[in-house]
């Protein structure tokens, strides 16, 4: 299944790479999205804080790679050929 961020960036790209103002700004729509809904006590109100931050996390590290797929970091922004941020190995690397 297509991640929610990534198909409304590509709908709004036509598929293509986006610039680092596209990821952006798919990534503050995301995160807008996401505080309206863990905000609204009647769709997520039954979950727990910990159910919560699993959720955060697990949609921060879709943001990273959602950012590195487009060739970008997440953390600095910048084309990942110019980035000197340190980096963890992913698994199977």
């Amino acid at each position: 299944m297509q991640r929610i961020a990534e198909r409304s960036a590509e709908i709004a790209t036509g598929g293509e790479m986006r610039s680092i103002f596209e990821v952006r700004r798919a990534y503050h729509d995301s995160l807008s999205n996401m505080r309206g809904w863990l905000t609204d006590s009647v769709v997520s109100g039954g979950l727990t804080v910990l159910d919560r931050l699993s959720i955060i996390d697990a949609w921060q590290q879709e943001m990273v790679e959602f950012f590195e797929r487009n060739g970008y970091c997440f953390a600095c922004n910048r084309r990942l050929d110019r980035c000197r941020c340190p980096r963890e190995p992913y698994p199977g690397e």
